[in-house]
């Protein structure tokens, strides 16, 4: 069964719509870097990244 994935995109305090496909992608690419640094459960629920340029 498919996990249901909530993505949020905000750039310079604009919410910008993003459609399902690039959710999945978006959080797989951030999901498969993430899970196996330390300290990470493989069970994660929530993941919240800032990015500053």
């Amino acid at each position: 069964m498919e996990k249901n994935i909530e993505l949020e995109l905000i750039v310079d305090g604009k919410d910008i719509t993003i459609n399902k496909f690039v959710q999945k992608v978006i959080a797989g690419i951030v999901g498969g870097a993430v899970e196996p640094l330390e300290g990470v459960e493989k069970d994660w629920t929530d993941i919240e990244l800032t990015i500053k340029r």
